[in-house]
């Protein structure tokens, strides 16, 4: 299949088989991390997102080739196809040519007929720390945030800016600095890498009552030593990430927020003790990942905090988010509009993509 957009009458009179293999093949070849489809009213549209870039691919007509190609995608990941008006996930292993890949498949209903998201999971990826393209003091935070054997490690940015990777280069570091696999426990929905040695807990959307505050309870019966979490999704989830951080735990984890003032007012909002949350972070990690001055990769412009006394004892002091963002300017490499306008600076990112941030 031409990757090139296009709209053609006669796609529709195309195999559907063929037409979604090829996609899916398309995709992988490309290195896309997500493929989306995209029911319009006369149309459906089809978008890769590859380096955190979304691109159109493709536009086809024709409300029965459409339906076709739908329920080929439902039929490859194990949904029921007849069933058009709930939404419904699944997943496609063993493709041709991409062993390593796994594919999780989300279809929702829309008025125009199903929207379809696929991500894409290539579990032998193996990468470090330093494989990641991190400037020479984001990548010396990160590796400080690891030396404490106690705390909480908050990775935040917006979708597709490369949290999950850099939480799976964490846990390698570790694993190479000698800390014994069987102390750590990741807990994802879903598991998005495979990391040999260490325990992985995926959980699903299946109504098992199986979630985060669930699992997480349960690996700390687990004498587990550092705790991967990929997301912290609500307040009990972070009352339990917190107490382990400040109980002797590693807690490495995500949380959706704009820049580092926003993680501590997200949780200052919830509710938490000010002195609890000043406590238990021992450190933060902030990115977005924009086109190279080149144009011709994706780099990350990353902030870090690694919290001394004074940021902590202002942090008791329960600031707003405003008192925060003015705050962090006094830790240069904490504030995400100055790491990216010094890396602009430095000709390693356009002036434009620092103005965006």
């Amino acid at each position: 299949m031409n990757s090139n957009k296009q709209t053609k009458n006669d796609i529709t009179e195309r195999d559907p088989v063929r037409f979604v293999d090829g996609l899916l093949s398309d995709a992988l070849s490309s290195g896309a991390g997500d493929v989306y489809w995209i029911p319009r009213s006369d149309s459906c549209t089809i978008r890769f997102r590859v380096d955190g870039v979304q691109r159109e691919v493709c536009e086809i007509r024709g409300a029965e080739f459409i339906s076709q190609c739908a329920s080929r995608l439902k039929i490859l990941s194990g949904m029921l196809t007849y069933r058009t008006k709930i939404s419904q996930d699944g997943a496609i292993k063993g493709i041709a040519n991409f062993a390593d890949a796994e594919l999780r498949v989300a279809a929702m209903p829309t008025i125009h007929g199903e929207r379809i998201s696929v991500r894409i999971l290539r579990t032998s990826t193996e990468k470090y720390l330093e494989d990641l393209g991190y400037q020479s003091a984001a990548l010396q935070d990160l590796r400080k945030m690891l030396e404490p054997t106690c705390g909480l490690i908050i990775l935040t940015g917006p979708t597709g800016s490369g949290k999950t990777t850099t939480i799976y280069a964490m846990v390698r570091e570790l694993l190479r600095n000698s800390q014994d696999p069987a102390s750590i426990i990741a807990i994802e929905d879903p598991v998005e890498s495979v990391v040999d040695d260490i325990s992985q807990v995926s959980l699903t959307r299946s109504g098992d009552d199986w979630g985060y505050e669930d699992a997480l309870k349960a690996a700390l019966r687990q004498d587990v030593k550092t705790l991967v979490i990929g997301e912290i999704r609500d307040c009990n989830v972070a009352k339990v990430v917190i107490n382990a951080a400040l109980s002797g735990h590693r807690v490495v984890t995500t949380l959706h927020a704009g820049d580092i003032p926003s993680v501590y007012a997200r949780l200052l909002h919830q509710g938490f003790e000010a002195f609890l949350v000043a406590s238990a972070i021992t450190g933060i990690l902030s990115q977005r990942l924009v086109n190279s001055a080149d144009g011709k990769r994706r780099i990350p412009v990353a902030s870090t905090l690694i919290p001394d006394d004074r940021w902590k004892d202002f942090v008791i002091s329960n600031p707003g988010l405003g008192e925060l963002r003015g705050k962090i300017k006094d830790y240069p490499n904490a504030d995400l509009k100055s790491v990216a306008f010094k890396m602009a600076e430095e000709n390693l990112i356009q002036r434009k993509d620092a103005l965006l941030i």
